[in-house]
Order: C-alpha cells, then sequence, then structure tokens
C-alpha cells in the first residue's frame, strides 16, 4: 500500500508541473529546490564532502553556491520529465538546441563509423530531457536503467521515458540488448558517473581519488569497436539547454584485456571530471562517489569529521602533486 500510495503521489505531482505554464513550473520547482536544499540536511553534507574532495581549495561560500544550484538543476528534472509528453518535433527547439560548437559534428563523425554508438554521460543538468531532446530531432537511442523497487513508479517513468521513440534497457540484464542494438547500428547511452559494486566494476581515479566505477562501458567498447561518444545538457537562461557532444573516443588496444579495462576506464572519469569541471553547478554533488574507496584510505570519507577529512585529503595531495588533481579551477 505505501508504494502505491508512493506512485498515485509522484503522478499527481508530475500531472500538475505538467498543468502549470513553463515559467511557473520553473519558479515553482526553484522554490521547491531551495527548501530541499535548507532541510535536507544529509544530502548537503554528500555534496560539501563531495566538493571538498574535487575542489578542495574552493571556499565554503562557493561551495555552498555549487550544491544550492545542484539541488535547483536536480529538481528541474521533475519539471523536465513532467513535461515531455508536450514536446515533439516542431516545439523542441524552443527548449533545446545543439551547442554550434560542440554538437551535430561530433555525433555525425561517431555515427559514420557505422558500428553503432556508446554514449558516455552523467547526471548533468536535466539529464531526463537528453534523450527526449536528441530522438525528437530524429536520433532515438536506448539507454540503461537501474529499476525502481516501485514497481508501478517504474512503469510509469519507463512509458515516460520511452514516449518520444526511445528505449530503456534494465540494467540488470543489459549485455545483450545493448549488443544486439549495436550490432543493429543502433545508439545505447549509458551514466557512469555515480558509485558502483566492485562487483560490476572497479577502483579508477576521480578527481585525482579512487572511486568504485562500472567498467561495462569500456568493457563494452573494446568488444564491439563501437565509439564512445560524451554528450551531455548545459543549461542556458530562461530555462533552456544546449546539448553538446565531445570528438568521439576510440579505445586504447593494448592486446591486454584487464589492463585496457582499467586504462580506458580511467580515461573515461577523466572525460566525466573534465565536463564536471566545466559546469560544476550541472551536477548531482548530492550523491556518495567515493562512498567505497581501497583498504589503504579511510571507509567512509562521509563520516570523517571535517579535520580528519582534510588531513586526508592533505596527505593525498602531497603523495601526487605531479597530477595537480585538486586544482581549484573549475
Amino acid at each position: 500500500m505505501e508504494s502505491y500510495f508512493v506512485y498515485i503521489f509522484v503522478k499527481a505531482v508530475i500531472r500538475c508541473m505538467r498543468a502549470l505554464p513553463r515559467s511557473f513550473g520553473i519558479f515553482l520547482t526553484r522554490i521547491i529546490a531551495l527548501a530541499a536544499y535548507r532541510l535536507d540536511f544529509r544530502h548537503r553534507h554528500i555534496a560539501d564532502v563531495n566538493l571538498k574532495i574535487a575542489f578542495p581549495d574552493l571556499p565554503k561560500s562557493r561551495r555552498e553556491e555549487i550544491t544550492r544550484k545542484s539541488f535547483q538543476n536536480t529538481a528541474m528534472n521533475l519539471l523536465e520529465i513532467s513535461r515531455i509528453p508536450k514536446l515533439n518535433r516542431h516545439n523542441i527547439s524552443s527548449l533545446v538546441q545543439y551547442d554550434p560548437d560542440s554538437g551535430l559534428d561530433n555525433f555525425r563523425a561517431a555515427q559514420s563509423k557505422g558500428k553503432g554508438i556508446l554514449y558516455l554521460t552523467g547526471h548533468f543538468s536535466a539529464w531526463e530531457l537528453l534523450p527526449a531532446a536528441h530522438a525528437l530531432y530524429g536520433y532515438p537511442l536506448s539507454f540503461i536503467t537501474r529499476p525502481l523497487d516501485n514497481i508501478k513508479l517504474d512503469r510509469y517513468l519507463q512509458q515516460l521515458r520511452e514516449s518520444m521513440g526511445n528505449s530503456v534497457i534494465n540494467k540488470k540484464n543489459a549485455l545483450r540488448p545493448v549488443l544486439k542494438k549495436l550490432k543493429e547500428n543502433g545508439s545505447v547511452g549509458i551514466l557512469m558517473d555515480q558509485n558502483t559494486s566492485l562487483l560490476e566494476g572497479g577502483f579508477a581515479d576521480f578527481f585525482g581519488l579512487p572511486a568504485a566505477t562500472t567498467t561495462g562501458l569500456a568493457l563494452l567498447a573494446l568488444r564491439t569497436d563501437a565509439p564512445v561518444l560524451p554528450g551531455y545538457l548545459t543549461p542556458m537562461r530562461h530555462g533552456r539547454y544546449r546539448i553538446k557532444f565531445l570528438p568521439p573516443i576510440e579505445v586504447t588496444r593494448t592486446g591486454d584485456r584487464n589492463r585496457d579495462i582499467e586504462t580506458n576506464t580511467r580515461e573515461l572519469n577523466r572525460i566525466l571530471e573534465g565536463i564536471i569541471r566545466e559546469q560544476p553547478e550541472s551536477w548531482l554533488w548530492g550523491h556518495k562517489r567515493w562512498k567505497y574507496q581501497p583498504p589503504e584510505n579511510p571507509q567512509d570519507l562521509y563520516g570523517l569529521s571535517e579535520d580528519a577529512l582534510d588531513r586526508f585529503l592533505r596527505s593525498k595531495r602531497r603523495a601526487s602533486p605531479q597530477a595537480d588533481p585538486f586544482s581549484g579551477d573549475e
């Protein structure tokens, strides 16, 4: 019954957000996000720890500003997914356009290889809007998601996600449908910026600190020869967005499978890190990205005192000064 009431509540909220004028919806979403920022101490703390890891030279006021805007960008997903049924190929350009410099040219370069596309993306800006907009411009794709525990809500969200011609692939049994899509010269999106279990990945540096990272994307690229295309949304003024694609990536091959998976996973993390440095306010900071750590590091970075965390980060910084991963420039 609890799951059913959650489903009814979320569905009602989504329908209400859809019925509102967009300008008022943006205003209301920002109010909700500000309230969440003030009240959600847990995720605010997680975001602050993450920002200290990524940008330890940032003053507290700047960390708070990035966290507040990150809450706003995350909340915009509620508004954007609620309004997906209102979008069509005639009005999408008023909301989302391709970046003139890092846009369709890079996408077409990847498409021209004729081996499908593996999209590298993450929880940037209104990430639910990205595949819907790309599909409305004529480029539908599949993307991998983890099913929600609430079955009714998961089915409802899947209907919204697939309403523009995209398809959702269940993360639990993804390999076969992904290989099939790529063999048919299709496109598959993978969000790989989140913590994962060590059964599904391994440690790879992220902002100079080991982070449990899925190796699935690197493994698929090595197995299929499909190009990896980094893609993400950049928020613009007045609630609009641009789609950016970086140049397609050809994975490194040395013949040593395990080494190649490790090398390419580290490189994909480096690319995601670059996107975050470019637009830090748009990333989902309130997630325990460094939840798991190697045995030699503290096992719960989010439970450390402020002094203990600072000491640990300084020790890591002294151990690898040549990498300079802790620059405060974003």
